[in-house]
């Protein structure tokens, strides 16, 4: 690795370490950071900002400017009820709820961005309503979007058969599914006695506010308004389209907004202030960073770097820590599977059966998946987004040392399925 590759990652912990001592957006630290190490690597600026994340910034506009309507014509509050009133008195029941919901619309291929962009807004606002805590449902809500997002006929299981079909191996992508959903079923258990789940069972008073607000949802919910309606009805357009059609989440959303802005005509600067600056900011920093690591060759030298490990248990734990450390930086799912998928079999020995390889392939997706809550992703980007301003800080870091944790620990325990397996 050369002098400018190494100093590429050493300099990530200080621009990490300065944005949380002295507050700063971490995208305003990692931007200029980008630009001086590609001068000092000789990369052009034009080159940096090729890495724009134009797509993940439309995304995130599109859909928070959809849910802003949703949100300004009571449409969400009339939902919220809804769901409440199906969980009745059972306020720990409300994340559960939003696990299955999001493993079910990934399940059938819808990829788990959208799915994150259709279900996490409703299940935060679902969680300030009712005293969840933030972090607690935005976990376990994201956990079942990658647990559906590894079904048989999902885009991501897509790319694990590609890599999977070069090594001649057999394997089950049913029983992929079911090691991944186990895995992801266990994180979230885990997040829900960490971040306060037992205290949503104890607590009676809570119990009583939800009777109390089902209530008043009910009564208020008739007679509708002709906004909270087309607010509503804007959102299953948007739904369908991501469900069982090929279009752009982002347009949709785009498009959608600006129909219900020009017809109901509600408080522009409202809307407008309500978008996600902040979190488009510091998405599009770490993401330029990471595009110049891209163009340094630094993450494809440390890839390389796992072919001279002699042991096959060691050389599978690298790669399972490889691919959360990459996803712990890059939004993408999709990329980071592509890169590490193809190095993880390259890790599977000779003559290995096809159990061992679904161990092995169940553990890397279950690792990359678990860090998806970074605020640096868009499921984390969006739960703060979606989190009061005043405590927007303290939920960015929070998920920041849940994604950080599981990228340290995942690798370790998920090893145990390939081992089990006969590793």
């Amino acid at each position: 690795m050369t002098a400018m590759q190494v100093a590429s990652l050493v300099l990530l912990l200080p621009a990490f370490g300065v944005a949380m001592w002295r507050d700063i957006n971490v995208g305003l630290v990692t931007m200029p950071l980008a630009l001086v190490v590609a001068a000092a690597a000789g990369i052009a600026p034009e080159e940096v900002v090729k890495h724009f994340p134009g797509g993940i910034v439309l995304l995130i506009i599109g859909v928070m400017y959809l849910f802003a309507h949703a949100r300004e014509s009571g449409a969400i509050d009339l939902v919220v009820g809804w769901a409440v009133r199906l969980c009745g008195r059972r306020i720990w029941l409300m994340p559960w709820t939003m696990f299955l919901l999001s493993a079910v619309i990934s399940g059938v291929g819808t990829l788990p961005s959208a799915t994150v962009a259709i279900t996490l807004p409703l299940a935060l606002r679902m969680a300030r309503t009712h005293g969840i805590p933030v972090t607690l449902m935005a976990v376990i809500a994201l956990a079942g979007g990658g647990a559906g997002g590894f079904s048989p006929v999902a885009p991501w299981t897509k790319i694990v058969d590609e890599a999977v079909a070069g090594a001649g191996i057999a394997y089950s992508p049913w029983a992929l599914f079911a090691l991944v959903t186990g895995l992801q079923l266990v994180l979230a258990v885990v997040a829900f006695l960490a971040f306060g789940g037992l205290r949503l069972l104890r607590s009676d008073s809570e119990r009583r506010a939800a009777e109390r607000e089902v209530g008043q949802v009910v009564r208020g919910a008739a007679p509708m308004s002709t906004y909270q309606l087309c607010s509503l009805l804007g959102l299953g357009v948007f739904v369908v389209s991501a469900f069982a059609f090929d279009v752009d989440v982002a347009t949709v959303g785009l498009v959608l907004g600006a129909l219900l802005h020009a017809v109901f005509r509600p408080d522009g600067k409202r809307v407008v202030s309500g978008l996600p600056w902040n979190v488009i900011l510091l998405t599009t920093g770490v993401l330029l960073y990471v595009g110049v690591l891209d163009d340094l060759g630094t993450l494809d030298r440390i890839a390389a770097g796992l072919e001279h490990v002699s042991s096959q248990v060691l050389a599978v734990l690298a790669v399972l820590f490889l691919g959360t450390i990459f996803a712990t930086f890059e939004s993408s799912t999709v990329a980071v599977l592509s890169i590490t998928a193809p190095v993880a079999v390259a890790a599977i020995p000779a003559g290995a059966s096809g159990a061992v390889m679904t161990g092995i392939v169940a553990a890397l997706c279950v690792s990359v998946s678990s860090v998806a809550v970074s605020p640096f992703h868009l499921g984390g980007a969006l739960a703060v987004a979606n989190s009061e301003e005043a405590e927007q800080s303290r939920v960015l870091r929070m998920l920041l040392l849940w994604s950080l944790g599981a990228a340290l620990v995942v690798p370790l325990a998920t090893l145990l399925v390939p081992l089990a397996a006969g590793l």
